[in-house]
């Protein structure tokens, strides 16, 4: 089949970035694959993600495709949009052609229609906010459509003012256009069909390799590995590892990762007089010597959908102490192949860690579950999901067309 992923980004820091990579390098080995993104084709790096080769980049000149024109149109869209992020007075049924317009002008999905249908692909998959844009414009296409979430419900609905923020009235007339739409969890599924309505269909992330190589259950080091935003609850982080750091003299933590916040969050643990035992490592394209070398992941995410690095810590054999939300009690299972302390309480979070970082036969229990669990992940179960979609979703769209006739 002939593949079209389209983003906004593929060469850049992120679990949506990283996934689509894993999952595109394997689409590639038995179909025509192309990710289509706004990005600069000037920062192309197939290394950060080992992307393929054999995977063409579309790179989209967005130019052409959107009127940044100040013109009365083009202030009234922006007129309604903003308003709609502050006040959420357009998010009502009699107001979607309104705010879809501000969102997705008409011409604009005119001329996206016209590229698309050029390409002549089978699927088109979309992630993020572009799954709300593909809705707009499927029953146009001549390609199944497939929107994919990358986050949980309340991470994409409720975070000001990101992704469909202040948008469920759109959401529920254009998101059921789509062949379908994926999500990450069970969780999701439920809310996305009670408080909206929407039919959606589970696909779980796959983990990103497997490594022969195990982490050393004796070091006294936790990891994370992470983007400094907000979302990643690393201020709740140097919380607890300063009341940590008060019944334990040995223990360090590894930080992995960059981000806006990275200068804030630096000098929250100067302050706390946590710097002799907290280490920014930045970016690395060598994560592996990390996770070999530490016994622990920790992960006080404030929301996540399906967090790729639960995943790889579990290949690794690390057990992971999260907050009990979301996604992340159907990946650890409590007491077995982690902690998950009441969200979001700093200091449960760091009896956690002392429970596990003075309990080495505990440790080493929980790696053995670890290993373990990361068999439910792997890449091969997941392929054969998307392909049997694939199939599905393409049949569905012949069958559209052929009652049009």
């Amino acid at each position: 089949m002939k593949i079209c992923i389209w983003m906004t980004k593929i060469f850049d820091l992120g679990g949506t970035k990283r996934v689509v990579s894993l999952l595109a390098n394997e689409l590639v080995k038995e179909h025509d694959v192309t990710i289509m993104t706004y990005e600069d084709r000037f920062l192309e790096d197939r290394t950060m993600y080992h992307l393929s080769e054999d995977i063409d980049v579309d790179f989209i000149d967005n130019n052409h495709f959107v009127n940044r024109h100040w013109n009365f149109a083009f202030a009234k869209r922006y007129l309604v949009k903003k308003l709609n992020d502050k006040f959420g007075i357009f998010n009502k049924k009699c107001f979607n052609d309104l705010l879809a317009e501000s969102i997705f002008p008409k011409k604009t999905r005119d001329k996206w229609v016209e590229y698309l249908n050029s390409k002549d692909y089978d699927v088109i998959i979309t992630t993020a906010s572009l799954s709300l844009r593909l809705g707009m414009i499927a029953p146009r296409l001549n390609a199944a459509t497939i929107g994919w979430q990358h986050n949980c419900y309340d991470g994409y609905l409720h975070v000001k003012p990101v992704v469909f923020w202040q948008q469920e009235c759109l959401l529920q007339e254009y998101l059921p256009n789509l062949d379908r739409y994926i999500v990450l969890s069970k969780y999701d599924q439920r809310d996305y069909m009670e408080k909206l309505g929407i039919d959606t269909e589970v696909k779980i992330n796959p983990r990103s390799f497997v490594s022969e190589k195990k982490c050393n259950v004796k070091s006294r080091r936790f990891l994370m590995a992470t983007r400094f935003v907000y979302a990643k609850g690393l201020d709740l982080m140097m919380e607890s590892f300063e009341e940590f750091c008060k019944e334990d003299s040995e223990w360090e933590l590894d930080i992995l990762g960059d981000g806006k916040l990275f200068g804030q969050i630096k000098a929250d643990a100067k302050n706390r007089h946590l710097e002799d035992r907290v280490h920014f490592v930045g970016y690395t394209n060598e994560p592996e010597n990390y996770y070999l070398n530490s016994s622990v992941f920790l992960l006080p995410s404030r929301w996540e959908g399906w967090p790729m690095v639960i995943m790889e810590a579990f290949e690794f054999g690390l057990p992971v102490i999260a907050y009990h939300m979301g996604a992340m009690d159907l990946i650890i299972d409590d007491g077995k192949t982690g902690f998950l302390p009441e969200a979001f309480d700093p200091h449960k979070f760091a009896q956690a860690m002392l429970k596990i970082a003075h309990d080495e036969e505990l440790r080493a229990q929980m790696s053995a579950n670890a290993i373990a669990k990361s068999e439910d992940f792997s890449i091969d179960k997941a392929v054969a999901a998307w392909d049997d979609l694939f199939e599905r979703v393409v049949a569905k769209k012949k069958e559209k067309k052929t009652h049009r006739q």
